[in-house]
């Protein structure tokens, strides 16, 4: 059982087909991406995961699926994988409308892609950093 009292990266997908906003700040709420089970987001937490998945649990209720891929309890190494490896993940990102800028949430990738991508990464991180 992974202990989600630490920080790591995780993966997150709603579920079910109606798209949803991805924030519920009422200013922002009709500026931003609607998401569903067709979308999957990479993420990290530098706060205990189980709060990071009360956070989506806040805008998605219970359907939503979050799942815990690497614990990483050094916060610089951390912040380091998540930005080594997302831009591995570029081309599924998405963008807010009226926006260019490339949000963490992703299309056109399932789960295990996204998960293999991940350790993958990691693997080529640990060696890159191991020298």
């Amino acid at each position: 059982m992974i202990n989600l009292s630490r920080s790591g990266i995780y993966l997150v997908n709603p579920n079910g087909k109606k798209l949803r906003p991805l924030d519920l700040d009422s200013r922002r709420i009709n500026k931003v991406a609607k998401v569903n089970c067709e979308y999957i987001k990479f993420g990290k937490s530098e706060r205990p995961l189980k709060d990071r998945y009360k956070d989506y649990k806040k805008i998605f209720g219970d359907d939503v699926n979050f799942n815990v891929i690497l614990v990483i309890d050094d916060l610089v190494k951390l912040r380091e994988f998540e930005k080594f490896t997302s831009s591995k993940l570029n081309k599924y990102k998405i963008s807010n409308p009226n926006s260019v800028r490339k949000l963490e949430w992703m299309k056109n990738i399932t789960f295990d892609e996204a998960k293999l991508i991940i350790l993958k990464s990691y693997k080529e991180f640990e060696l890159i950093n191991s020298k």
